[in-house]
């Protein structure tokens, strides 16, 4: 279980899923750990490989190109 948080400029405990400190105001977002960005683009990136048909793409592409 997680520990409630305090607020930087007045030291009132916030709740964890608080964002606005209530007794000064202060906004005080949640920090999320360095690993959810990355994470998040390899879950769209492997969607992508999933959902793609690569070799209907790849007759789209030659297709459109014009020929000199």
């Amino acid at each position: 279980m997680t520990k409630p948080r305090k607020c930087p400029k007045c030291a009132t405990e916030i709740g964890v899923d608080e964002d606005i400190c209530y007794a000064c105001g202060e906004n005080v977002p949640f920090n999320h750990p360095w690993y959810i960005m990355p994470l998040g683009g390899l879950i769209v990136l492997g969607l992508f490989w999933l959902l793609t048909d690569f070799d209907a793409l790849i007759q789209y592409v030659t297709q459109s190109i014009p020929d000199k």
